[in-house]
């Protein structure tokens, strides 16, 4: 995968890592689980007795945070839910019953998941059977039941087209079974690989058999998206778009593109979204426990796609993938268009203007605003505003989840305060730009915060008390 270059200075979490090629994506897959084979059940059980705990009742009360990806409403009136379109039970080739997926989403304040088992892969098949439909059924099911507190939880059937060429999520199925009319199972992906000689550049077997299970997709009313798009990959670390996906992507049978998943993230992929007009996703692609995988992976959140939702049924779900409201989380950094990243970033931020000082003594006019942050995730901000001084933080200021912070400046216009430029640092709009936009202030009353605690105010018997 290509370095992402931040401008003006990196972000204080990495979000890229050396590429791992195909036959080392496998491996490290192969080697990961065996080392934690023996922990994933008692992971598992661990996880489960945790959010039985706290799911039993209706409601959860934690406060907006990493562990609870739960944001604002948009200033339109639309929502922002997180939700998760990869994930895998053990009806594929995962190791979580499709129950303990619904706890784990719902622990990391979900409102949406796609079961997205191979379509072809069925590693556990003498104890799964080959029905792919059947997660989603259990799921439903489960919710339906109204246990731990899921009746919010909206569930996707899904399926994973898994070819050596790629690797395709298709959303919204009516029967994944019919995505496998041959009934091929395999139990490795390593099978998979060798049947078939991939021709990058021209039209081939694996090609024509890819078309034919996009149109049944598309026939069911689905909606699919190009997984993991630089593994594999004929440029390595590259999402490279052949005449085939062009055309896959032209007549509306692919919609979506990761730009992130498990631990990789795929740079090339958001430009790619942007020239083909393509949603874009990031996803935990999880095969163990997603607190386990986290946490091996050293990341403080659940990587997620944010729905930018009109509704709260699954047609909303559909609906925003449609429409291409989408924003990507990945290693507290928010990947999507530069509508989508700043409507986002709008229902957060709130900038209170709350102390001015027209004529302060030495240093001119000055004020104070806060600007908080009720989002999950820390926000930081490079304050771009031509002459605007900051005095008590450099240009680059984080505004912590669930807090707020004060700045203090110079060169305050009172009377036309409007509201500061500014650069989410820990944002992509494309694979090298961050957004830039214009935080607005709320509206003030300016005599209210006229005055208040400055210099000008100090009575004179108390002038020179320093």
């Amino acid at each position: 995968m290509g370095a992402v270059n931040l401008i003006s200075r990196p972000i204080s979490k990495p979000i890229h890592q050396t590429p791992p090629s195909s036959g080392d994506l496998m491996v490290k897959h192969r080697n990961f689980r065996a080392m934690v084979s023996a922990l994933a059940m008692l992971a598992g059980l661990f996880t489960a007795g945790e959010a039985s705990a706290e799911f039993v009742t209706q409601s959860d009360q934690r406060p907006p945070s990493p562990a609870r990806l739960i944001f604002p409403d948009t200033k339109d009136g639309h929502h922002i839910f997180a939700g998760d379109l990869h994930l895998h039970t053990v009806f594929s080739d995962g190791s979580a019953w499709p129950t303990l997926r619904l706890a784990e989403a719902a622990h990391d304040g979900l409102k949406f998941v796609s079961f997205t088992e191979h379509d072809i892969i069925t590693p556990k098949i003498r104890d799964t059977g080959t029905n792919k439909n059947r997660s989603y059924e259990i799921g439903r099911a489960f919710i339906s039941s109204g246990m731990l507190g899921l009746g919010g939880m909206k569930l996707s059937l899904g399926s994973e087209i898994t070819r050596a060429i790629g690797h395709f999520n298709c959303h919204f199925l009516k029967d994944a079974n019919a995505l496998n009319p041959g009934k091929v199972h395999y139990s490795t992906f390593k099978q998979t690989g060798g049947q078939l000689r991939v021709d990058w550049n021209r039209t081939s077997a694996d090609e024509k058999d890819l078309e034919a299970r996009f149109r049944e997709a598309k026939r069911q009313g689905a909606i699919c998206q190009w997984n993991h798009p630089t593994i594999p990959s004929s440029s390595p670390g590259e999402a490279v778009v052949t005449p085939f996906l062009e055309r896959m992507f032209s007549e509306g049978l692919l919609s979506g593109i990761e730009v992130a998943q498990s631990d990789f993230i795929h740079p090339s992929a958001m430009d790619v979204a942007l020239k083909y007009n393509l949603y874009i996703a990031a996803t935990t692609d999880a095969h163990l426990g997603t607190a386990l995988e986290q946490e091996a992976a050293g990341m403080d959140h659940r990587v997620a796609t944010l729905f930018l939702t009109q509704g709260e049924d699954e047609a909303a779900f559909k609906d925003a993938l449609e429409k291409r409201r989408t924003v990507g989380l990945f290693r507290d950094t928010f990947f999507g268009t530069r509508e989508n990243v700043q409507t986002v970033m709008n229902a957060v931020l709130k900038m209170s203007f709350t102390k001015y000082s027209p004529s302060e003594f030495l240093i001119g006019n000055s004020g104070e605003m806060e600007i908080a942050n009720a989002g999950p995730i820390d926000v930081e901000l490079e304050i771009v505003q031509p002459d605007f001084r900051l005095l008590n933080y450099p240009r680059f200021v984080k505004i912590p989840h669930g807090s707020k912070v004060t700045l203090k400046a110079l060169r305050i216009d009172g009377p036309n305060f409007k509201g500061l430029k500014v650069r989410v640092i820990n944002s992509l709009v494309t694979s090298r730009d961050q957004l830039e936009f214009f935080l607005e202030a709320q509206p003030f009353d300016l005599n209210a915060i006229t005055g208040k605690g400055t210099l000008s105010n100090i009575p004179d018997d108390l002038d020179g008390w320093m």
